[in-house]
Parts: structure tokens; C-alpha cells; sequence
């Protein structure tokens, strides 16, 4: 979509529709029409397909009997409180952070099953876990703001240790693990971003507090695309700023305004395939979407509660398919999109 070209993308539609057909709570009924961005008679380029709101849109299959069973014996599905980050390794498997039951709920869709991660050593447990990231061989990372570090756990929810020496961030916030194995931790606190290697190895860290280009004030969200390019949400610069591997500013656009375009509370940060940069704004409760030279292509949402609206939303993350999951933090959901296909003629 880059420059404004929406591509055609049909592949990553049919394999959503598989992995999310156990939402029932969020899929539309196939007699009502879809939902989607632009409205008509513009092509649409984005729809809503699904949403995750509590342990059973994991979609785990029982019979009346058998969720009444549940009820009866305090098993009900657990809910989302308060979703704040969300990241999907595009195979079905979707982790939420949830910083009012204190875990990390994780979803698999293609097993249908749900459990939690939440446990540390001991009876120590996650207090505000509010970043998560996994790299290619399915290890979680997490945030946890008020302990202030990074714990890493096994693809089965087994802390494994923790990123970081005491110093390396004065208030940890958003993550993110690019495709060479690095993570990249937002420290919201100390006004800079922290670069990890594969081995959990310090590498460098990126910026400082100030105003201009290059720095940051109060940095609160970072994600990294297929090319190693370092997205940083400067929230209170209000705007994006880009950075090559290397930590080397490359541009930044974005601006305090109380219109779509600019900014008011800016959120999570993701980039789809194509480039194309989307920012959630909590204030507005919208997603706003740019293309590489910070031009406003479409914004996705509103205030409300209804499907396809937003309430204070924070995290986003972006999967290969190009599904699009926002966290809808105090309508207590993950909802999920779909980058559609329109030729670049239309």
C-alpha cells in the first residue's frame, strides 16, 4: 500500500476465516453485511472478522450441558479485563497482556485451546504485564511495567530468565522482536529505546529525551518490520519516528492536533506488509493509517462500544496475512481486522 497502492492480498482472507471461525462472539452473521472501512461506494480496504473478548473464543467446543457444567462449577470462560498489548505469530497462536487479571492470556485458534502465563518464581507473579513479543522459535517475551524488566518464557509459558541488567531501563513499556532476533524494548521512563541481541545480549540503545529528531519524549511503543526498520510511537512529541537497523533516524512525521491526521494520545504502532504504518489513538479511539511518508491513508473506528468501535484502545499488532488485532482495552476485547484486496487501479 505504500504511496498509497492497496495490493491484492487474497490468501491471507481465506486463512482468516479458517483460524477465526471458533469467535463466534465477534465474527458477523453471514446474513448481516460486513463491516468495513472505507464505507461504501469507496472499495473497501479494511473488515472486521472477528474479536476475542474471553477464553472461549479460543474456540473450544462443548455442548450446553457442558458450559452450564462449567458455570455451575465456577469454570465460566474467563474474560478479557483490561487488554493492552496483543501480538499473533500468524499460525494461530495470539497473546493479549492483560494488565486487570494480571496474565497473559494466550490464545491458539488452530487447537483450540486457551491457558494463561502469569507465573514467575515462587509465588511471584506478572503485576502490569503491558508488552509482548515472541520470536521465531515461539519463546514469549513480556513486559511487566511496575517490576520493571523483561521475562522470557518458553513456547509452553516456563520462564526461562529475564532481558537486562538493572539500569538498562528506568520504566520499562511496549516491545517488540524483529526478524533477526533482536527485541526492542520502549523505555518510557529513561526517553529511549533498548536493543537486545538473539542471546538476551545488550546491543545499543537508541535516542534521549528531547524534541528533536531523534529524540524522544516519554517513548511508549516500538515495532519493527520485515526489513529491520524500528517504528517508534513518540507520545508525547506526539508523533512516529523511523529508524534503520543501526538505530540511524531515518524520518519521523506526526503532530499534536485534535483532528484525524494528527495526534492526541498515540498508542500502539504496527506496519503491515505492504509498509503502510498504523497508529492507535487512544483519545480519538481510532486507528489511523499512513503510508511511509507519514500521509493519512484511512482511519478504521470511533468512540463506542458497538463492533468496529473503539474505547481507549492501546496495543495493535500486525500478522504476515495482514489480520490486524487492536487492543480495545475498556470495551474488554481484542478486535480483529482484515487487510482486504483492491488493485492499486481502483
Amino acid at each position: 500500500m505504500s504511496d498509497g497502492a492497496w495490493s491484492v492480498r487474497a490468501g491471507g482472507i481465506v486463512l482468516s476465516i479458517v483460524l477465526l471461525g471458533g469467535c463466534a462472539s465477534g465474527a458477523a452473521s453471514s446474513a448481516s453485511p460486513p463491516l468495513v472501512w472505507p464505507k461504501p461506494p469507496d472499495p473497501p480496504r479494511i473488515e472486521l472478522v472477528g474479536q476475542l473478548a474471553t477464553s472461549a473464543d479460543a474456540g473450544e467446543k462443548s455442548s450446553l450441558f457442558g458450559r452450564l457444567f462449567r458455570r455451575i462449577i465456577g469454570k465460566a470462560p474467563i474474560p478479557l479485563v483490561r487488554p493492552s498489548a496483543v501480538f499473533s505469530d500468524g499460525r494461530g497462536r495470539i497473546l493479549v497482556t492483560d494488565t486487570g487479571q494480571q496474565v497473559v492470556h494466550v490464545f491458539d485458534l488452530n487447537k483450540k485451546d486457551y491457558h494463561q502465563i502469569f507465573h514467575l518464581i515462587g509465588t511471584a507473579r506478572l503485576i502490569a504485564p503491558v508488552g509482548v513479543a515472541a520470536d521465531d522459535r515461539g519463546r514469549i517475551y513480556v513486559s511487566d511495567s511496575t517490576l520493571n524488566d523483561i521475562f522470557l518464557f518458553d513456547a509452553n509459558g516456563r520462564l526461562l530468565g529475564r532481558i537486562g541488567q538493572p539500569g538498562d531501563y528506568t520504566r520499562v513499556a511496549g516491545i517488540a522482536v524483529g526478524p533477526d532476533g533482536r527485541l526492542y524494548a520502549a523505555d518510557v521512563g529513561g526517553h529511549k529505546i533498548v536493543v537486545y541481541g538473539p542471546d538476551g545480549g545488550k546491543v545499543m540503545t537508541i535516542g534521549k529525551r528531547g524534541g528533536g529528531p531523534g529524540e524522544f519524549n516519554f517513548p511508549s511503543q516500538v515495532a519493527v518490520d520485515r526489513n529491520g526498520t524500528i517504528y517508534v510511537t513518540d507520545s508525547l512529541n506526539f508523533r512516529i519516528q523511523l529508524f534503520d537497523r543501526q538505530g540511524k533516524f531515518l524520518r519521523m512525521f506526526g503532530r499534536l492536533g485534535t483532528t484525524i491526521g494528527t495526534f492526541s494520545k498515540p498508542k500502539g504502532v504496527a506496519v503491515d506488509t505492504e509498509g503502510d504504518i498504523y497508529v492507535v489513538d487512544g483519545l480519538y479511539d481510532v486507528v489511523q493509517i499512513f503510508d511511509q511518508q507519514g500521509q493519512l491513508l484511512l482511519h478504521v473506528g470511533g468512540g463506542g462500544s458497538v463492533a468496529g468501535r473503539f474505547w481507549l484502545p492501546t496495543g495493535i499488532a500486525i500478522d504476515q496475512h495482514n489480520r490486524i488485532y487492536v487492543a480495545d482495552t475498556y470495551n474488554q476485547r481484542v478486535q480483529i481486522f482484515q487487510l482486504l484486496s483492491v488493485s492499486a487501479e481502483q
